[in-house]
């Protein structure tokens, strides 16, 4: 599909995509009508039984293993990663994609740290297996994940359709393990992980959505 890169009549709502726009719609409406059922000191017994659960089916020699997985998805960590693919992407000359490398990543940390847990001041689970402060839900693990992994996945398939399955393969179950280890080192309730991915993917689609309309000629050929 040929697409100019300058056209005025490319709908909003076909460069997003159908399905994605109503997922993001029902997120940003379930958000805060959910939100406050697990704010404040609310323990909800379904989260708890997950976690007793996963502790249950995951023998505790893998306890190192998931808190590795924790600590390299930090924020530290990430941050880092975050800046060479920054240095690498404006290398290559990547202008737009490094542009909204830098949106996706600071919006996401500003939107969950500074708005939505304080905002719900949900406490995290007792007796974590790493040293952990602030607050619970969302995720900001959760969310971080699915917009930075998930943004570079997009790009990457972009440039390397061959191996477009492999990625996003890979990207998931990383993305994934995020998620679980999160909740096996009782860091984060279920829910908490849920939210996460949930503000994540609309982070990232609106990411995806600036980053295809400034480059249509690259993206919008692109299946997401």
């Amino acid at each position: 599909m040929k697409v100019l890169a300058n056209s005025p009549y490319l709908s909003w709502l076909k460069i997003v995509g159908l399905i994605p726009f109503l997922l993001c719609l029902a997120i940003v409406v379930l958000i805060p009508i959910v939100g406050p059922h697990f704010a404040d000191a609310k323990e909800i017994p379904f989260d708890i039984a997950f976690l007793d659960f996963l502790h249950h089916v995951i023998p505790d020699a893998l306890a190192p293993f998931w808190k590795t997985v924790y600590k390299a998805t930090g924020a530290e960590l990430t941050a880092g990663m975050v800046v060479i693919t920054l240095g690498i992407l404006l290398w290559k000359r990547y202008w737009s994609e490094a542009k909204y490398l830098a949106f996706a990543t600071l919006g996401i940390l500003l939107v969950v740290d500074q708005g939505l847990k304080p905002l719900f001041n949900r406490r995290r689970p007792l007796e974590s297996l790493v040293e952990v402060d602030g607050r619970s839900f969302p995720s900001g693990h959760a969310a971080g994940g699915v917009v930075f992994y998930f943004y570079m996945a997009y790009v990457l398939s972009a440039h390397y359709p061959q191996y477009r399955w492999q990625i996003y393969l890979g990207t998931t179950l990383w993305v994934g393990f995020i998620g679980l280890s999160s909740m096996y080192c009782r860091v984060h309730w279920l829910s908490d992980i849920v939210a996460g991915y949930s503000v994540g993917f609309v982070w990232l689609t609106l990411t995806l959505f600036l980053l295809k309309r400034a480059e249509p000629n690259t993206y919008l050929s692109h299946p997401q």
